[in-house]
């Protein structure tokens, strides 16, 4: 290696160091700012920090919410210091994940499989490809097949006789319409900001209707495990996939006009969304125990109540899954510079249209295909949720940084944390497939 390189590095190398000081700071002082020499983009950054918090909390807590009371009956109510385990862990390699974007001191790179291909070359950014694109386009995917079992449910209680197949497709127009729409996270905000608060009255009219059944229950005692360790890993997967937002963080941050906020901006939304978890999740389970489902609202009695939450859940996910997908489309539109550098506005428009189109109707296919939404979550928690979530970020951010930025107690945290999440993928993931193709050979 040449001198003028090695220098050229070290002095990179020595910036991050300062920065990351601070940003370490920032971190164990709780909601301090990123304080950073940020090069920004002000033609993108024109989004603000409550935008962004509702980015977060809409697409990380629609289908966690009704998945959280079937994970603690997975693993049984020691379940819950799961739950606040993935928020820290969540909070925590999020700040870490920006932090890797501005490992050169204030230039930033542009997304999470840039920062894999800054720490381990073509190889680290084909590594965050497969997982990424794993959580972004079967998250949506998800949110495809919950919106439309939802739409089913309600119409079958009303005396429809159209086939699920049929509302996955419904449901999938209607996801189109938005994610074609709209370019960046930044126009979407506004239908976070719904989603996030659709949520809020789903998780209170699922408790308040939930305590009204138990008060009701005259022939059905719920029975509880308080742990039942060969499900851990796969409960790891469920509560994974509900904290799993990682992928979209670089984009969603990009778009902040105050992006020194982030991690106060994170924290919040972490907050909140474990708040909503754990408030669910006991009610739901201590309601339900081991008859528990996912989602949660098939336990609940039929009225109008439980309607109005299905509805809602069933907007909240709708309007979600662009926002996964737009970060997706985001990312392939850079590869293949869909991008008015090389194209006229129109041929633009035409070239996104094309691509986000045909993404809706492959997903469209899988939906119809494999509609099994608790077996999806927990796979795609399971084996890439953890990838990215647990062991991904602090691996990359060792690579860039080395050891010297972090406290023996923070390493240890660190190791904690990745020993934890390689537990998640590997057993989880096995748990997860076996359920899956169990549940296909019976719809077959």
């Amino acid at each position: 290696m040449n001198h003028s390189h090695s220098n050229a590095k070290r002095e990179a190398r020595d910036n991050g160091y300062v920065v990351l000081n601070e940003l370490h700071e920032d971190f164990i002082g709780g909601y301090g700012e990123l304080d950073t020499p940020f090069e920004l983009n002000e033609n993108k950054r024109t989004g603000s920090n409550f935008g962004a918090y509702f980015n977060i909390v809409c697409v990380i807590a629609g289908t966690g919410t009704l998945q959280i009371p079937f994970a603690l009956r997975q693993v049984g109510w020691l379940g819950i210091p799961l739950i606040f385990l993935g928020a820290a862990v969540a909070a925590y390699t999020g700040v870490l994940l920006i932090k890797c974007l501005y490992y050169k001191g204030g230039a930033r790179l542009d997304g999470f499989p840039a920062i894999g291909e800054a720490a381990f070359g073509s190889f680290g950014r084909m590594l965050v490809n497969v997982f990424y694109y794993s959580i972004l386009v079967g998250g949506a995917c998800v949110y495809l097949i919950l919106s439309g079992v939802n739409i089913n449910q309600i119409a079958e209680a009303h005396g429809s006789t159209v086939s699920l197949t049929t509302w996955i497709t419904v449901a999938s127009l209607i996801i189109w319409a938005p994610f074609v729409a709209c370019k960046s996270l930044k126009e979407v905000a506004i239908l976070a900001i719904f989603g996030a608060v659709a949520t809020g009255i789903v998780v209170v009219v699922t408790v308040v209707v939930g305590l009204k059944d138990l008060a009701n229950q005259t022939n059905f005692t719920p029975t509880h495990d308080l742990l039942i360790v060969p499900n851990i890993p796969l409960a790891l997967g469920s509560i994974g996939f509900s904290f799993g937002g990682n992928v979209i963080y670089p984009h969603v941050e990009e778009t902040m006009r105050n992006p020194r906020a982030w991690p106060r901006v994170l924290f919040t939304a972490m907050a909140t969304c474990c708040l909503m978890y754990t408030l669910i999740g006991v009610v739901g389970y201590w309601v339900y125990g081991s008859m528990t489902v996912s989602p949660i609202l098939l336990n609940l009695p039929i009225g109008f109540a439980t309607t109005l939450a299905t509805i809602l859940i069933t907007l909240h996910v709708i309007v979600a899954a662009p926002i996964y997908l737009t970060s997706c489309a985001l990312e392939l539109e850079a590869i293949l510079k869909i991008d008015r550098k090389y194209h006229s506005p129109r041929n633009e428009f035409i070239f996104r249209f094309l691509l986000r189109t045909g993404i809706m109707i492959a997903l469209t296919c899988v939906g119809m295909t494999v509609p099994f939404v608790d077996d999806l979550m927990s796979l795609i928690g399971a084996l890439a949720t953890c990838m990215i979530l647990f062991i991904l970020p602090i691996v990359f951010y060792w690579k860039l940084f080395g050891f010297k930025v972090m406290g023996k107690l923070e390493i240890a945290w660190c190791v904690f944390i990745i020993i934890f999440g390689i537990i998640g993928c590997v057993f989880g993931t096995h748990a997860a497939l076996r359920k899956l193709l169990l549940d296909l050979a019976l719809q077959s």
